[in-house]
C-alpha cells in the first residue's frame, strides 16, 4: 500500500483528504506543522507528501527545502496544495523542488488523488 503524508494544520482539510485517500486504497499519515511533518517523513519515508504552505513553526517552503536536502527524502514527490500563492512564492516552490502545485480552493479530493497517482507513475 502506498503511503501519503499530509502536512497541514487545518484538521478539516486533513480529514477530507484522509478520507479520499483511504477510499482510494492509500495509507495516510498526517502532521499538523512543518517540524512534525519532517520528523514523520524521516521516521517512515512516505511515497508522496502533500504540503500546505501556511503552518505554525515552519513554512511549507522551508519544509520542502528540508525534504529536498535529506538524501533519503530528496526524491519523494511533494505536491504543494495551498491558497497562499504569489508569483514570487510560486517561483520559490518550483526552485525548491515542488513536484506539483495545486490550489486548495479549486482542487477536489478526487483530482488530488489523481495527481498523487500521476506523481507515483513510473517515469
Amino acid at each position: 500500500m502506498k503511503r501519503i503524508l499530509i502536512i497541514d494544520d487545518n484538521q478539516m482539510v486533513v480529514n477530507l483528504y484522509r478520507s479520499a485517500f483511504a477510499s482510494a486504497g492509500f495509507g495516510v499519515e498526517f502532521a499538523n506543522d512543518g517540524e512534525a511533518g519532517i520528523a514523520a517523513a524521516r521516521r517512515m519515508p512516505p511515497d508522496v507528501v502533500l504540503l500546505d504552505l501556511m503552518m505554525p513553526k515552519m513554512s511549507g517552503v522551508d519544509v520542502l527545502k528540508a525534504l529536498r536536502q535529506d538524501p533519503i527524502l530528496s526524491d519523494v514527490p511533494v505536491i504543494v496544495i495551498s491558497n497562499a500563492y504569489t508569483p514570487d512564492r510560486m517561483e520559490q516552490l518550483w526552485s525548491a523542488g515542488a513536484t506539483q502545485i495545486l490550489t486548495k480552493a479549486s482542487t477536489r479530493p478526487s483530482v488530488l488523488v489523481d495527481a498523487v497517482r500521476t506523481a507515483l507513475a513510473p517515469k
